[in-house]
């Protein structure tokens, strides 16, 4: 689609149109560029734009506003006086501001905010070189990569004017009416480069702009002040695995997974319940970060407890199965070199012991991976408390991983999402920035390798199931060119998204292209492609390093609370990878009360499909962005 695309009118009439509906909203699904040039300008014109200004915004789009701004008699004699019509207009636009927000933050104020944060909404401001009136043209263009539409009328910017006044807009595609679109095309640039004969054009200025910011932030994140109510989630995910004794918490990052394990664990050992857990995940950092928690919560058990390790350079599960009783072990699911510690120290569980078991499996989605079925399939049956943590408990197309899951652990018990630990205050909120890319020609020659692949198998007898062929194609998409120069460009105008950041990439030859263009911002990064020298995550933790590079390994549970930004070259399909990776940096940071996280991701075009995964995620990640703190009643 391109605005050629839609058939405009010649004009549109309140009464007998929607603006909003035909007009507006169509023009800025197509449109990579709008001007506006207005008479009076609310942040409310925003809210009656809807969801397409989320689509403009993901498509790269970018707005140039000219508004103005009604001068007082008492400007106008401080004016007179020797005032600069500049400093009195900043004043002036202090208190529009100001009466923006005495009702409250509303969508169009947020949006209005998100846009000027985002560096994709510029303001000036027109005023009259002579006489008291004010500018009240009222101009519009959008444009594409091809063409522009030009529209003019009495149509205000705002939501009173939109739905409630009696308008009319004359419309001028460039393709049908040439003249007179290129004339109001010129007009527009004459008044925002200040070369127009009869007016007077200001920048937006930054005061005004950080006023505003600041304004927002006041009223949205005031919201993150200390509220014990604000974790109730934990107690009521204790009560509900108390009264069902199996199952899993989908709990969000950051809201407190282990946390609330750990307060499951102390009421059963106080009741008697239980005399031995077993804690299991995989991954080196994750299991080290588990056993100091382990050792603090330890302390505040109902009797002495002891602490076993077997994963990496531990080999402690003899030595847990031969104690009898008030044992704890942190294991991993993947032994290595033929060992699988936790599976024997499952098989070594009397019935007796079992029945007085807790068994814990963090990240349990993982539990659904078709080796991990394969080697602890029925072994949990005797445990009568099986509890699982995930951020993420859904295996996305794997029924089989997820029936194993529920049959091993039980069912989801309560769930507390991304969405409800921002708005409770717990996730800091964020920005995000979606870059639009299209594929490469050799991208393209790539996926037809895909499918003469799929092709072949087919013939031998083989075939390629429909897992492999995504992962396949998506392997392309991850790894492509275009992302590259797209990234450099981006980077260069906001370097301090690097500060205290992740990027994650599909290969370690991509993220060396990645690597160079870094480089050039940043001294202090390093690349994290294996878990075999956590030092560099120490290195990371402490904040000797900025930024790392990395594919896989940080994508689940590990806590850098100072972490701000993330940027996503390699995404999956699944939510599953993206949930793990953004939630990374909207932890809370208590060094950083009032923490605003950004998430960079990139977004491939259609290239005719109605919406591919990338878009998906780049819709679903907009509605996040959007959300901010919730006063929880009293």
């Amino acid at each position: 689609m391109a605005l050629r695309d839609i058939q405009y009118q010649e004009d549109y009439r309140s009464g007998h149109n929607d603006l909003v509906a035909e007009f507006f909203r169509p023009s800025l699904r197509e449109a990579t560029n709008y001007w506006r040039a207005v008479g009076y300008f609310s942040s409310t014109a925003l809210e009656s734009f809807g969801s397409p200004l989320g689509e403009f915004v993901r498509n790269g789009g970018k707005i140039r506003l000219v508004t103005s701004v009604h001068l007082t008699e008492s400007d106008l004699q401080a004016i007179a006086n020797g005032s600069s019509q500049q400093d009195v207009c900043t004043e002036r636009l202090e208190r529009i501001i100001e009466e923006e927000f005495a009702d409250g933050v509303g969508d169009g104020v947020v949006r209005l905010t998100r846009l000027l944060e985002m560096g994709r909404l510029e303001i000036r401001v027109a005023v009259p070189k002579h006489g008291t009136g004010i500018y009240h043209e009222k101009i519009g263009l959008f444009f594409d990569a091809e063409s522009h539409v030009a529209f003019s009328g009495s149509s205000n910017e705002s939501r009173n004017a939109f739905e409630n006044n009696r308008e009319c807009i004359d419309v001028y595609p460039s393709w049908s009416s040439p003249v007179r679109a290129e004339r109001k095309r010129l007009h527009f640039e004459q008044v925002w480069d200040g070369t127009d004969v009869g007016i007077h054009t200001y920048s937006f200025p930054e005061a005004a702009k950080q006023r505003l910011l600041q304004a927002y932030n006041t009223q949205t994140q005031a919201a993150r002040r200390p509220d014990a109510n604000k974790w109730r989630h934990q107690d009521e995910a204790l009560e509900a695995f108390l009264a069902a004794e199996r199952g899993v918490l989908n709990m969000a990052t950051g809201t407190g997974k282990t946390r609330t394990a750990m307060k499951i664990t102390a009421a059963l050992f106080k009741t008697g319940a239980i005399d031995n857990v077993i804690v299991a995940m995989d991954g080196t950092d994750l299991l080290n970060q588990w056993y100091g928690e382990l050792l603090q919560a330890r302390a505040q058990l109902a009797r002495p407890v002891r602490l076993y390790r077997d994963f990496g350079p531990h080999k402690e599960v003899q030595e847990f199965s031969l104690t009898v009783k008030d044992r704890l072990l942190l294991v991993s699911r993947r032994g290595g070199a033929g060992r699988d510690p936790l599976a024997s120290a499952m098989r070594q569980l009397t019935p007796a012991a079992a029945n007085k078991t807790l068994l814990i499996h963090d990240e349990v989605h993982r539990l659904g991976s078709p080796g991990t079925r394969q080697r602890l399939s029925g072994l949990s049956d005797g445990v009568r408390f099986r509890l699982g943590l995930s951020a993420t408990p859904d295996r996305e197309y794997d029924e089989e991983g997820n029936s194993f899951v529920e049959e091993h652990i039980g069912p989801v018990l309560m769930s507390f999402e991304l969405g409800d630990a921002i708005e409770r205050g717990i996730l800091a909120p964020f920005n995000y920035y979606p870059l639009p890319y299209e594929l490469t020609q050799q991208d393209r020659e790539r996926m037809r390798d895909v499918y003469k692949r799929q092709a072949a198998r087919a013939a031998a007898g083989n075939p390629m199931s429909e897992e492999e062929l995504w992962i396949e194609l998506a392997k392309v998409h991850k790894t492509s060119p275009a992302k590259i120069p797209i990234f450099n460009e981006f980077i260069a105008s906001r370097q301090d998204l690097l500060e205290r950041c992740i990027i994650f990439v599909e290969t370690q030859e991509y993220g060396r292209q990645v690597l160079d263009i870094v480089h050039k911002y940043r001294p202090d990064f390093h690349t994290y492609f294996t878990d075999q020298n956590s030092s560099t995550l120490s290195r990371f933790a402490r904040g000797d390093l900025q930024c790392l590079i990395t594919c896989h390994r940080l994508s689940e549970g590990i806590d850098i609370q100072s972490l701000n930004s993330v940027i996503l070259f390699s995404s999956a399909r699944a939510r599953l990878e993206t949930i793990q990776r953004i939630g990374r940096c909207l932890r809370s940071d208590p060094a950083n009360p009032q923490k605003m996280a950004n998430v960079v991701d990139f977004i491939r075009g259609s290239e005719g499909e109605a919406r591919n995964s990338d878009q998906e995620r780049a819709e679903w990640l907009t509605g996040l962005a959007a959300l901010r703190y919730k006063e929880i009643p009293a």
